[in-house]
């Protein structure tokens, strides 16, 4: 059985913009058909017309319109040199409207912005329906444009606004080209050049997160919200409808999310590289003599209460071992657990590992009613198999003795793998003492094959009373549910801020150091808010942590010096040596903290790159691309 996975290669490329075919709005089509007969014109003409509409969201979007958000909702992590951005799974969307109403060139505008807002500037939502949008702004405050609803819209359409003060707006607001620019499509190929997976709006944001605050992003509409400036060619600014500094301006929000932005040594990176590595496997770190021995192969001291009421102490060890098990297998199936209990004339004490966990295999399964009802009524119908076939072959003259075959069910065997993945083995039984697996640690294991074969024994034992039981347990061998075919299990256990800041986490494991010989994961489940198991098949010898896909995000690069820059890409994606940009006071808007003049970026970089042209927004998304961190452990055998 190989336990090595086949990598594919695959790419992310980026588009400009997505039109659609037809904007948003009510159409009319008008067919004439001109009937004549030789030569002779008029004889008779035919009109139809027809009405229809291409509705598209306005005032709020669907669950599943929205793919994912960067920084995730909730998230706590260093986010202070990170654009957050939007993902949407409808890649036309952002263009499906215009924001002044005409057709033309501004359709390359989005009517979509990302704004961001400070911990103490926020607005506050308000949730009201169209019917009294529209009235509040016909009276004039806040500022809202006057706007017709369109075919399928209703006046009792709920619909969600923020209010934000003018003089705040006129800081964050992307302009007409920076929209443009912080807008685009992206999508996956394969090796090939196919597609792979959907196309994807992305819309990014201006303005960098507050450091050691929390900060919240709108998604808001702006159509009809911009326009045309006086004397020039294809520039619009947004609408303020002559508020002054003090008056509201109102939007309508689309998505709304909060994040907190800690400070560096809290970051995903830090924290990983921060876990404790003294010991790298899941053991006692202290002891002396013979105790630091065997702390060493993974056993700690724990109470042994006796049949007749006797109390002393035994060792113990889970599943979940600090290196190879040297020890002889047992001669399974077992009669009961204490036959699986070792005694060691050196320390004058039991070793309980493989009886508890024949024991707790036994408990499992009387604890599954479906299971073990199940494995009895298997047992009973292969017994009276194998009597009908010996019948069969005592007194194969007699007629009408057709042969019979009993399977074992899918939902035994299935039963039986989870088991051997130890799902459903209590914590304490993988874990028998906190201090194997320290706050903010990472714990490299093998699974000891023999503990787990006694695991699943204990839970086959079901039904096995009699010596006849016993002996009908062990006819089954290699074939029995129970058995174990699988190959070595190697693993680590994580605890650590990481697994709860960052739930989506992705984990690959490769058999050696250097290469990418992957392994096949066996397990991976989140045993607590702070606890990661991972499994493979196979020997790890490398793991490799990263953050999922959707954390491919734009940011910056932090200076020491409290600054940023931006290291610059060619168009296949890879960085550019002797290319760096770094910003400057022009690179920021005046009297607003952290938000970016995008357009004087953009002219940065394509100067930079000597491009002829101005920048693109797909150009300008591949330039802002910050993929995930990924961190890489070494195991080491104790």
């Amino acid at each position: 059985m190989s336990t090595e996975v086949e990598t594919k290669a695959g790419f992310v490329k980026f588009e400009e913009y997505h039109q659609p075919t037809l904007a948003d709005g009510d159409y009319q089509i008008k067919v004439t058909q001109v009937l004549e007969i030789d030569k002779h014109a008029g004889i008779g003409e035919f009109t139809v017309t027809r009405n229809f509409t291409v509705a598209g969201d306005r005032f709020e979007l669907k669950p599943a319109d929205v793919e994912s958000v960067f920084p995730p909702d909730g998230n706590l992590g260093e986010h202070s040199n990170v654009l957050p951005h939007v993902i949407l799974s409808r890649s036309t969307l952002p263009w499906e409207r215009t924001v002044n109403g005409e057709q033309g060139q501004t359709t390359r505008v989005p009517w979509l912005a990302l704004l961001l807002f400070d911990e103490d500037e926020k607005p506050k939502p308000k949730t009201m329906i169209v019917g009294d949008l529209l009235r509040e702004a016909e009276a004039g405050s806040p500022r809202f444009p006057k706007i017709k609803l369109e075919s399928g819209q209703q006046a009792s359409d709920v619909l969600t606004v923020i209010d934000v003060p003018k003089s705040l707006l006129q800081k964050i607001m992307p302009s007409a080209e920076e929209l443009t620019l912080l807008t685009h499509v992206r999508f996956g190929t394969d090796a090939d050049d196919k597609l792979a997976g959907d196309e994807l709006a992305i819309i990014i944001a201006n303005r960098l997160p507050q450091r050691g605050k929390t900060s919240t992003a709108h998604l808001v509409s702006v159509e009809k919200r911009f326009k045309k400036v006086e004397g020039a060619a294809q520039n619009y600014e947004f609408d303020y409808q002559d508020a002054k500094d003090a008056d509201l301006i109102r939007l309508v929000s689309l998505k709304s999310w909060s994040f907190a932005c800690e400070t560096h040594d809290r970051s995903f990176k830090q924290l990983l590289l921060g876990l404790n590595g003294t010991p790298s496997t899941l053991r006692l770190p202290e002891g002396t003599g013979t105790a630091q021995k065997l702390f060493s192969k993974g056993y700690v001291v724990v109470p042994h209460y006796f049949r007749e009421g006797d109390q002393t102490v035994s060792w113990f060890r889970g599943p979940l071992i600090p290196g190879k098990n040297t020890s002889a297998r047992f001669d399974l199936p077992a009669h009961s657990a204490d036959e699986l209990v070792r005694y060691d004339p050196e320390l004058s004490m039991f070793d309980v590992s493989y009886g508890a966990a024949w024991e707790l295999g036994r408990l499992l399964a009387l604890q599954d009613k479906d299971f073990s009802t199940g494995l009895y009524q298997w047992k009973r119908e292969h017994a009276q198999h194998v009597a009908q076939n010996e019948q069969r072959l005592a007194y194969s003259h007699l007629p009408f003795q057709n042969e019979t075959r009993v399977f074992v069910p899918e939902a035994l065997s299935a039963w039986f793998k989870s088991l051997r993945r130890l799902e459903g083995v209590p914590f304490n039984y993988l874990v028998p003492d906190e201090r194997m697996l320290a706050p903010e640690s990472i714990r490299f294991f093998r699974v000891d094959q023999a503990w787990v074969d006694c695991l699943a024994d204990g839970a086959f034992s079901i039904g096995r009373v009699a010596s006849s039981d016993h002996e009908a347990d062990k006819s089954h061998g290699a074939k029995s549910p129970a058995a174990g075919l699988a190959p070595m299990l190697t693993g680590f256990l994580l605890r650590s801020e990481v697994v709860s800041g960052w739930p989506g986490l992705l984990v690959d494991g490769f058999s050696d150091q250097g290469a990418d010989h992957a392994l096949r994961i066996s397990r991976m489940e989140r045993l607590s808010a702070g606890v990661l198991l991972c499994i493979f098949a196979g020997e790890v010898a490398r793991v490799e942590i990263y953050q999922k896909p959707e954390t491919l995000h734009f940011g910056l690069s932090a200076n020491g010096a409290g600054g940023f820059s931006k290291k610059l890409r060619d168009s296949k994606g890879k960085i550019l040596e002797n290319t760096q940009v770094d910003l400057n006071t022009g690179h920021w808007r005046p009297d607003s903290p952290r938000a970016m003049n995008i357009a004087a970026f953009a002219q940065s970089i394509t100067t930079k790159l000597s491009h002829a042209s101005p920048l693109t927004a797909a150009q300008f998304g591949l330039q802002m691309i910050e993929s995930g961190e990924k961190i890489i452990f070494l195991a080491h055998e104790p």
